[in-house]
Parts: structure tokens; C-alpha cells; sequence
């Protein structure tokens, strides 16, 4: 990127620290509203339908993580992304998954570092683009580069967890793959860095079972019209995984929205700061200690999860799960 990211023009302060890390976040084309099944169609149909009309990198939000040790001497890029855009549209239109697509398993990669500059050069010059920036420690970043290391591998699996797309998993939990945002916070998780607040990002959803197609609810084949005719997410007690599946994703958007409103109220200890004209925050988390592993073993599941294991087994080179 030439250093555009990296140099400070604007009147506020930015303290170099010797090790960080960074939190880019860029927001969706257009709002995706999680309202209710209905409004959640029509506004991500929007996102794709602006990305006809302009040029784009991330339809539906991004997260993309910079990484900076002494013991590198260029910046680390990293984030995780679907390899075909289209794929998730031909899952509810041609597929008819309907909001299985939330939970299905697509073909995934980790994002090629010059897309990455061009992506957050293209979306500071919208104004489409916050970060936050951590102070760390080396235990942070040694435990930071094991997990993508990890993520990036085959190990027992034919392909890497990284080529696996899937927005209802977590990649702290081996052999998992992940979504966009997923993977931005799984790594912030690892760092020990996942702010206070960050509760506010999710997305928390009951998805009604006669909206969910495919491999999931017997092959069903879900039509548009009965999302769009959905107005609340399931709600009263019911079964889950039987009447509903339970869903929660981070929304970049509501991170994006978060750092602004941080940087006007000044919670949670942060310090608004500028970089190249980009709004954003700083943090001193250097004191970050840790107890666990990086990796965790998964102890509750859910109807998407359950179907990616499934799917995995034919990816098992030997018998480790």
C-alpha cells in the first residue's frame, strides 16, 4: 500500500508501538437489516444489487487484521473470505437453501495480500473503512501467527481450514473454518484482545426451521416468497434444532458504528486517532495474560455445525476426530 495506512497526516496523535495489532472493519454496500427474515432478504439483495452498479470488493462487510512485530519487517496482512461471490446468491436462488446458505459450508480462502491493500486503499477513499488499534505483547503475537499458521494448513484435513467458508463456526475450535468475521475475532480472541463491548457486534438470531433448505431440513427446497412473507425470527420456547436453528454472527457494520460512537463517547478506555484520514481508535492491551490453549475443543453444537463435521469427515486423513 505505500505506506498510506501506515502514515499519520491528521492532527491527532499516533503512538508507535513495537508490537500491534489492527482491526480494519469496512461495512456493508448498503445496511443489512436483521429485523426479521424478511427486511434481512430485501436489504442484503440491495448490497448485491449496488454491487453491479459499482466497484467493489466486499459486498457484505469485511474485517481485515495488520499485524506488526520487530521480528517482521513489513506489516502482516491477514483475513479470511468466501472464493466466489456468487456462490451464496446461487445457493438461495438456484439452490433454494433458503437461510441454510447462513449455515452451509462454500469454498473459502485466505485473502491474497495485495487484495487486501487494494480493498482498504479503495474503501478509505469512501469513507467506508474504521479501525482499532491494539498494543500487544510478544505472547500475543506468538499465539496470533499459531493460529493462522494452523488456519492456513492441511494438517489432518485434505484442504486447510481456510478453504472452508462457513459462517456458523469458529476457528478457535480446531479443524474449523470460518467466515470473514469470524476469523477477525477468533484472532482477536486468541490475542486476548477482544474488547470489552465487543458484545454489541453480534448478531443473535432464532431462524425459523421452514426457512432452512437444503441438507440441512431433508432437501427442502425453500422459495423467496416465503422468506420475504416472514416477519419476526422464531421466537417462544420451542426446540432447538428442531423448530429453530440458533444463529450469531459479528457484523462488521455494527463494528464500524461501534468505533464511531467510541470515539465521540470515549468508552471503554480507547483513544480516538487518525490515520492517513481514516477515523479510528488505540489501545493499550500489552497487559494481556493467557491460561489457555490457542485452540479449544468444542463442547456445544448446533444443526449447521453438526452438518460441517459431517462434511468434514470426508476430508480426514486419519482418524484424529
Amino acid at each position: 500500500m505505500n505506506g498510506k495506512l501506515e502514515s499519520q497526516t491528521d492532527s491527532t496523535e499516533k503512538t508507535e508501538f513495537q508490537y500491534e495489532i489492527t482491526l480494519f472493519v469496512i461495512p456493508a454496500l448498503a445496511t443489512i437489516d436483521w429485523s426479521n427474515p424478511s427486511v434481512l432478504f430485501k436489504t442484503t439483495l440491495k448490497c448485491f444489487i449496488r454491487a453491479l452498479t459499482a466497484r467493489n470488493l466486499y459486498t457484505i462487510g469485511h474485517t481485515i487484521i495488520r499485524i506488526k512485530s520487530p521480528n517482521s519487517p513489513e506489516p502482516v496482512y491477514v483475513a479470511m473470505s468466501g472464493k466466489f461471490h456468487t456462490e451464496k446468491v446461487t445457493s438461495v436462488v438456484w439452490k433454494r437453501m433458503g437461510l441454510g446458505v447462513l449455515g452451509t459450508t462454500l469454498k473459502g480462502h485466505v485473502e491474497p495480500e495485495k487484495r487486501m491493500h487494494k480493498g482498504l486503499e479503495l474503501y478509505a477513499k469512501r469513507g467506508m473503512l474504521g479501525y482499532i488499534r491494539f498494543k500487544v505483547n510478544e505472547q500475543s503475537i506468538d499465539r496470533v501467527y499459531e493460529f493462522v499458521n494452523h488456519f492456513k494448513i492441511k494438517s489432518t484435513l485434505k484442504c486447510a481450514p481456510s478453504e472452508l467458508y462457513n459462517g456458523a463456526t469458529w476457528p478457535r475450535y480446531e479443524k474449523e473454518g470460518s467466515g470473514c468475521s469470524s476469523f477477525g475475532m477468533a484472532l482477536l480472541d486468541v490475542a486476548g484482545i477482544l474488547p470489552s463491548g465487543s458484545e454489541e457486534w453480534r448478531v443473535d438470531v432464532k431462524i425459523p426451521m421452514h426457512l432452512i433448505g437444503g441438507e440441512f431440513n431433508q432437501n427442502k427446497k425453500i422459495k423467496i416468497s416465503t422468506i420475504l412473507n416472514t416477519t419476526s425470527w422464531y421466537s417462544g420456547e420451542g426446540i432447538e434444532d428442531i423448530d429453530y436453528v440458533r444463529y450469531t454472527i459479528y457484523d462488521p457494520a455494527k463494528i464500524f458504528e461501534w468505533i464511531k460512537r467510541c470515539r465521540i463517547q470515549n468508552n471503554y478506555g480507547y483513544i480516538a486517532e487518525n490515520e492517513n484520514s481514516i477515523a479510528g481508535l488505540q489501545i493499550d492491551m500489552s497487559h494481556a495474560q493467557f491460561t489457555e490453549p490457542v485452540f479449544l475443543k468444542r463442547i456445544a453444537s448446533n444443526l449447521f455445525v453438526k452438518h460441517y463435521y459431517h462434511e468434514i469427515k470426508d476430508l480426514i486423513v486419519d482418524d484424529a476426530i
